[in-house]
């Protein structure tokens, strides 16, 4: 008798920890949701600071383009007065004609110093040193005379070649970055499907030991009643 109750004590016991952990997830959907909640979170944050990297790297690409564009009209301009300069040295020309050369040098030297001075992107002047997203880039330039003509081009070429390099490398991020989002966006998709699959499986595992459990009980309990009547008896 004392083994009976024993045993059937130790299986109550396990029964009432069985049904604690089904009341646990008696609303499985309202689990799934809170577990899914939460993963998405973790999901969701890392795809918006994603997306909120690409977005800052496309704006960079966008500042960059204007300085490029803007570097581009001051190659022209800068072209224009060594062609002029080189006519300049024709010995055919009078005063007159050295003049009108002069005057339109001098035309497109200020058309190179109001770029410099009036390009920029957002207020922002696109010529100097710049940091987006820890890529730093250099597109400082110094103001145009005839005198610097020489070291005014170089910085020109140095600012175009950093410019070029620039916008490949956040080319580069930029599609890296919307590969990562694309195969997070596959991962907390699939973590959805794993996550009620899980929970399914937990249910069923429980609801299965809880019969399992029941039977025993039921066992048990026919076993005593049958001991009793055979005292009784």
């Amino acid at each position: 008798m004392k083994i009976n109750n024993n045993m059937a004590n130790y299986i109550n016991n396990n029964l009432n920890k069985v049904n604690e952990n089904i009341e646990k997830i008696a609303n499985p959907a309202k689990t799934e949701n809170i577990v899914n909640a939460f993963v998405e979170d973790v999901f969701n944050s890392e795809i918006d600071t994603s997306f909120q990297q690409i977005n800052n790297f496309n704006e960079a690409i966008g500042f960059m383009q204007i300085a490029d564009g803007a570097l581009n009209n001051i190659s022209d301009n800068l072209n224009n007065i060594k062609t002029l300069q080189t006519a300049a040295n024709n010995a055919a020309l009078n005063s007159d004609n050295l003049s009108a050369i002069n005057e339109q040098i001098q035309k497109y030297a200020q058309n190179i110093n109001d770029t410099l001075n009036q390009t920029t992107y957002n207020d922002k002047s696109v010529f100097g040193q710049f940091n987006f997203n820890g890529m730093e880039i250099n597109t400082s330039m110094p103001s145009f005379s005839i005198e610097n003509m020489e070291d005014f081009e170089k910085a020109l070429n140095s600012a175009r070649s950093n410019i070029g390099a620039f916008q490949n490398e956040a080319v580069s991020k930029v599609d890296n970055l919307s590969t990562y989002v694309i195969n997070l966006s596959k991962a907390k998709s699939q973590n959805e499907v794993d996550v009620a699959k899980a929970i399914t499986d937990m249910k069923n595992s429980e609801v299965t030991l809880n019969t399992a459990i029941l039977s025993q009980v039921h066992k048990m309990n026919l076993s005593h009643e049958s001991l009793m009547n055979l005292l009784k008896g």
